[in-house]
């Protein structure tokens, strides 16, 4: 007996001399899947439209973050069918759909299976007759915009032609761990105050933090997917320079401390959440809030084990103390089954009452009492009311519209890649949405994307929320049952992906 325990000793003993190097995806077996990454830069030239808030009081952008604004794909491959997610940084995804055409002519890839994610800064490129000042001549501003927006279409099918042509064997995984940076952004009537959209510390927040690592064969990361749900509206009004905010950062983070790797970030579901701090012109403030998010995802995306790996008893070690040798052995690749579902839900739309219109029209005529009441020499106060005149007025335009008895439609797509989930809707869903779908998902992690491509669009509140009134409230076309039907329709989803 003593020399039989002798023997598993040495034996253990050689063994921690050969097997110096932990296991890991080199040591599994191809999973099947297969990725291919492209990044564009699409800074746009000081000089840009920059309206993107009603309060501004410039129309062309300044200055450039240096952080620069980004489009990045990510084309997934089983070997039979294609999937593509493609990272823009935008208000929205309108206007470069036309890129889902081009890429899926020049790739073969069916334009179904393309996805556009916008982040959502509003600090971008953009221009509208309902942002900026008043009275503005929008015809050269909107010529430079054309011609911006038919470069990043370019530039967005070229990258997805890009990453088809690098796909190359990998291994995925998802983990979850827990941002800090949003607050529920609802400010409640109180005191006398009107509802607005600020801070609301007692509101619904939604901080799970989802990460997608992909590693290649060798094991070396090669894209980290960041999915969580707030505003980007850290830059403000007083802002004059074109910037991704708060994302970008949070990006240049995550890569960072992964080098060689690729980084996209995907919006949640943000409807109602708002940055810890925003409203500001500090570039410094959107740094800050994307590093300390991007530090947060790094740490969840070092604890993802893109194999399967479990510590295997191997005998003992001879030391100071008896060890037990564990080391973590790999058992194999990581389930990597494609599937996918898209499906078009109808929801109900919002109608308005004749207490509503009237209560409308009546601040309408507020409103032209206050900007007639604003003196010449206050140009700020001045251009607020202004502001607060057009929007309501615009309001009070769609209120009295002849009532449309159809429903929305919403485009809802769901891809399965193995034990990860990834559902995706365009607009503006509140973040109660977001995790309702993310509870009822069976598998082990769920991304829930928003500010997507495809039908539909705007806030979708949920029912609760209609009656504390606000921004929100009365810019949505959608009535008080529609975040219920979505919840209920999207999840049966997940039963045909399984």
């Amino acid at each position: 007996m003593k020399q039989r325990a002798l023997v598993v000793l040495l034996i253990a003993a050689c063994g921690v001399s050969a097997d110096i190097e932990e296991q890991g995806p080199p040591s599994a077996a191809p999973s099947g899947l297969l990725a291919g990454l492209a990044r564009a830069d699409i800074t746009p030239p000081v000089g840009i439209p920059h309206m993107n808030w009603g309060s501004a009081t410039h129309i062309a952008a300044e200055g450039v973050d240096p952080v620069g604004m980004k489009a990045t794909a990510l084309v997934l491959s089983d070997g039979k069918q294609k999937f593509v997610m493609v990272d823009i940084d935008a208000l929205s995804t309108a206007g470069y759909e036309p890129a889902i055409a081009q890429a899926a002519q020049r790739t073969g890839i069916p334009a179904a299976h393309i996805r556009l994610g916008a982040s959502h800064t509003h600090a971008g490129a953009n221009i509208s007759a309902v942002r900026g000042p008043l009275g503005a001549d929008l015809t050269e501003p909107r010529k430079m915009m054309e011609r911006y927006r038919a470069e990043v279409i370019d530039k967005l099918a070229g990258a997805i032609v890009e990453a088809n042509s690098k796909l190359r064997p990998v291994h995925l995984y998802a983990g979850r761990g827990t941002g800090s940076i949003n607050v529920n952004r609802r400010f409640r009537a109180q005191g006398g105050f009107q509802p607005a959209v600020g801070r609301n510390a007692e509101g619904f927040v939604d901080r799970d933090l989802l990460v997608i690592r992909i590693d290649d064969a060798d094991g070396k990361p090669y894209a980290v997917v960041v999915n969580y749900q707030c505003h980007g509206t850290v830059l403000a009004y007083e802002n004059r320079k074109v910037s991704p905010d708060w994302i970008g950062m949070t990006r240049r983070t995550v890569e960072q401390a992964f080098p060689g790797a690729l980084c996209l970030y995907f919006q949640g579901a943000a409807g109602n959440q708002g940055p810890m701090e925003g409203f500001t012109g500090d570039l410094r403030v959107a740094h800050r809030l994307g590093a300390t998010l991007g530090h947060q995802a790094a740490a969840v995306t070092l604890g993802v084990e893109t194999v399967r790996r479990e510590p295997s008893f191997e005998g003992y070690v001879e030391s100071t103390a008896l060890q037990a040798r564990q080391p973590w052995r790999v058992q194999g690749p990581r389930d990597s089954t494609l599937r996918f579902v898209s499906r078009v839900i109808e929801v109900p739309r919002r109608t308005y009452s004749a207490q509503e219109i009237a209560s409308m029209e009546a601040r309408v005529v507020d409103a032209k009492a206050k900007l007639e009441a604003a003196g010449p020499s206050d140009a700020w106060q001045r251009h607020m009311a202004g502001a607060r005149l057009r929007r309501l007025s615009n309001l009070l335009e769609v209120y009295k519209r002849p009532p449309d008895p159809s429903p929305v439609k919403v485009e809802v797509q769901l891809l399965r890649i193995g034990s990860v989930a990834i559902l995706s809707m365009p607009g503006e869903p509140f973040g109660e949405i977001g995790a309702a779908l993310r509870k009822a998902s069976p598998f082990d992690f769920t991304l829930f994307c928003a500010y997507s491509s495809g039908a539909g669009g705007g806030y979708m509140p949920t029912r609760a929320e209609f009656a504390y009134g606000g921004y929100e409230i009365e810019q949505t076309e959608y009535g008080e049952a529609a975040a219920e039907t979505l919840i209920s329709e999207a999840s049966k989803l997940f039963a045909e992906v399984r």
